[in-house]
C-alpha cells in the first residue's frame, strides 16, 4: 500500500470515530422521514416533495460534513503535532493533502450513498419513479462537495479551523449566488467596479452548475451534454483548489 492510500485510509478511520458524523446522519434521517408527511400540505405529488427535499438534504449534509469534519482536520494535526511526525518521514506534502482529501471525500461518498439509499426506498415506497435524471442529480451534488471538500482543505491549509470553516460556508453561499454577481456585472455603470465583479466571477465556482434538482424532480428538461461539462467542471476545479492546497502547505514553515 503506498503513501497516499495509508493517509486516506488513516483520515477515513478518524472521520468514521467522529460523534459529528453520526449527529449529521441522525439529523438528515430525521428530516428525510419528516418529508414524507410535507407531501401531504403541498400542491405537489409526496413522491416529488421527498425527491426534492432528499437531494436538497443529501447537499446540506455533504456541506455540513465539509464544514464541522474537513476544516478542522489540517488544523488539529498541526495542533496536536501529529503532522510533524508525518513530514519527517519519507512523506512529500502533497500526498499529505491529497491523501487527507480522498480520506475525507470518501467517508462523505459513503454518507452520502447511505443517505441516497434512504431517499431512493422512500421514493419507491411513495410510488415515484426513480430514472437517470434522479442519479445524474444525486451524482452531481457529490461532484459539488468534492469541490466544497478542496475548498475546506485549502482554506485550513493557511489558517484556522474556525475562519476555515467561516470561510468555506461563505465559498459555499457565494458559489450559488454566481448568478447575481452576472447580473451585478451587467448593471454596474463604474468600469472598476465591473471589472473587479468579473474576476469575482472567474474565481468563484458557480455552483448551480451541480444543481438539476429542480429539472429533474419536475420533468423539466436538461441541456444535453450538460452533466458531462458540469463533471469536467468539477474535477478541473476540485484539481485547482488541491494544487493550491499543496502549494501553501509546502510554503508553510512548520
Amino acid at each position: 500500500m503506498n503513501v497516499l492510500s495509508v493517509i486516506a485510509l488513516n483520515t477515513f478511520k478518524e472521520t468514521i470515530r467522529n460523534k459529528v458524523l453520526y449527529n449529521i446522519l441522525l439529523i438528515a434521517g430525521v428530516v428525510l422521514l419528516l418529508s414524507m408527511t410535507f407531501g401531504e400540505l403541498s400542491v405537489f405529488s409526496r413522491s416529488q416533495v421527498m425527491a426534492d427535499f432528499g437531494m436538497a438534504t443529501m447537499s446540506l449534509t455533504g456541506l455540513l460534513l465539509a464544514v464541522f469534519i474537513g476544516v478542522g482536520m489540517i488544523g488539529m494535526e498541526i495542533s496536536t503535532k501529529t503532522v510533524y511526525g508525518v513530514i519527517t518521514k519519507p512523506i512529500g506534502r502533497a500526498p499529505f493533502i491529497i491523501g487527507k482529501f480522498a480520506g475525507l471525500f470518501v467517508t462523505l461518498m459513503v454518507n452520502l450513498i447511505i443517505i441516497a439509499a434512504i431517499f431512493m426506498v422512500s421514493i419507491h415506497l411513495l410510488g415515484g419513479e426513480l430514472n437517470w435524471g434522479v442519479i445524474s442529480a444525486i451524482t452531481l451534488i457529490m461532484m459539488e462537495m468534492a469541490v466544497i471538500v478542496a475548498a475546506a482543505i485549502f482554506f485550513s491549509s493557511f489558517t484556522t479551523p474556525t475562519l476555515a470553516a467561516i470561510f468555506t460556508l461563505a465559498f459555499y453561499a457565494a458559489g450559488h449566488l454566481n448568478t447575481a454577481i452576472t447580473m451585478g456585472t451587467r448593471q454596474a455603470q463604474n468600469a472598476i467596479w465591473q471589472t473587479v465583479l468579473q474576476i469575482i466571477y472567474y474565481i468563484l465556482p458557480n455552483l448551480d452548475h451541480f444543481n438539476i434538482r429542480t429539472q429533474v424532480v419536475y420533468g423539466q428538461p436538461v441541456a444535453e451534454g450538460f452533466f458531462a461539462l458540469a463533471l469536467l467542471y468539477g474535477t478541473l476545479y476540485t484539481a485547482i483548489l488541491l494544487v493550491l492546497s499543496v502549494w501553501v502547505f509546502s510554503s508553510k514553515d512548520l
